[in-house]
């Protein structure tokens, strides 16, 4: 699967690097109304890229697919569905993606809305419910860059990135702590430090999986 990062000159202008911006409230994200969402025999995850590029400020998306079974190039089985929605919140948006296929849901976590599939949530041995004690950050100047500590203290664990175009940087070299938190909420708080508009996505097989990090919507 190919990724890439849709850039929109209004945001990256508002979002200048050195710029601080005040987030809205998560709540408020997920009340923001959406004039018109279609979709024509799409996935849930056409559905979420859709979402994803509607420059909603604050809206922060953090989206494990389902994992393969093996790493060659055999599809996942896949649901294909049409939706159109009027006026609808991004919280009905989300519940209308995740029942259209129901192996998906969503949930809040800070400011970023989690989508996973419906086991992995509570499955102790998924690497991301893995707790992390303590973590420092020294002058990563990317969540990309901050997978290298973090599998420093994941030994076993397989975790690459798939850098394909577009700026995923922070406006500054990030140096901070994280204690008592999961894999899942690390991610998280690493991709909302892109700014606004910062998500993440988790794709490919169970033994060669990697992570996409996206600043302005994906597609």
């Amino acid at each position: 699967m190919k990724w890439r990062c849709s850039v929109v000159l209004m945001i990256a202008i508002l979002c200048a690097k050195g710029v601080t911006q005040v987030e809205p409230d998560v709540n408020s994200v997920l009340d923001h109304r959406i004039a018109k969402f279609d979709l024509t025999d799409a996935t849930v995850i056409d559905g979420f890229s859709k979402l994803s590029m509607q420059l909603i400020p604050g809206l922060h998306l953090g989206i494990e697919e389902i994992l393969r079974a093996v790493s060659p190039d055999v599809p996942t089985p896949s649901v294909k569905f049409s939706l159109n929605l009027q006026n609808a919140t991004v919280r009905e948006i989300l519940d209308s993606l995740c029942e259209r296929d129901n192996r998906y849901q969503w949930a809040v976590d800070g400011a970023t809305i989690n989508v996973f599939p419906q086991d992995s949530l509570h499955d102790a041995t998924f690497f991301l419910n893995k707790n992390i004690s303590l973590l420092e950050l020294n002058g990563v100047p990317s969540p990309e860059e901050a997978l290298t500590p973090l599998a420093r203290i994941l030994p076993g664990e397989q975790l690459g990135y798939a850098g394909v175009g577009g700026d995923s940087s922070y406006a500054q070299p990030w140096t901070t702590k994280f204690g008592d938190v999961t894999v899942r909420q690390f991610l998280n708080r690493t991709s909302e430090h892109m700014g606004p508009l910062g998500g993440w996505i988790l794709h490919g097989s169970k033994d060669q999986r990697f992570f996409f990090f996206f600043n302005f919507g994906f597609h």
